[in-house]
């Protein structure tokens, strides 16, 4: 029979440790599986906060929902999964807003709705230079696909070498061998051999 576990500090042992649960929450008999120490002490279930999500992709959005725990915090940036529907996807929380406001990171309790950008998957934009003339590329791609700068590479079909790529964050990567995943690309720059 599988015991249920669960992980606190031990009094004894002065370190997190895991506990053997021997009697069931809330007023729970636990015993550290290092030094054997028995206690009781009064577990709760953390409650779970269902977050409107609006989750953007190239010009569309769709409303969905995110969970969270009670003292979660969540922050501009932070990688999370919405359900949409019956549909799963990775997402990236662009905005946080309460009160008509927009903060940069809240607890659970107090977020009203998430604004997020779909990382699964996402449109790569390239700007490919041919002498005078400059070529707008697209093309969807896996969010976790790698661009590489002076590496080979094809986006919407057209093969080039990249010579920089500009970042979401606002900065430039220009080094040789510097890479980057797509969902933080804003834009490759490259031109043909």
């Amino acid at each position: 029979m599988d015991t249920d576990m669960i992980i606190l500090d031990c009094p004894v042992c002065g370190e997190e440790t895991d506990f053997e649960i021997l009697k069931e929450p809330p007023e729970a008999v636990v015993r550290c599986t290092e030094c054997g120490h028995t206690m009781r002490v009064t577990l709760k279930e953390p409650k779970i906060f269902t977050i409107k999500t609006i989750v953007s992709y190239g010009t569309e959005s769709h409303t969905g929902t995110i969970e969270l725990m009670e003292g979660d915090i969540c922050s501009i940036g932070d990688f999370l999964v919405a359900e949409v529907g019956d549909e799963s996807y990775g997402v990236e929380v662009m905005s946080i807003e309460r009160d008509n406001a927009r903060r940069a990171k809240l607890p659970a309790e107090e977020i009203e709705v998430l604004w997020t950008r779909l990382v699964d998957k996402v449109i790569i934009r390239a700007s490919l230079n041919k002498g005078a003339v400059t070529i707008p590329l697209y093309e969807q791609v896996p969010g976790d696909k790698v661009y590489t700068v002076d590496h080979i590479t094809s986006v919407g079909g057209k093969q080039f070498r990249i010579t920089r790529i500009k970042l979401r964050k606002g900065n430039i990567i220009q080094r040789k061998d510097k890479t980057a995943q797509a969902h933080e690309i804003k834009r490759i720059y490259g031109e043909r051999s």
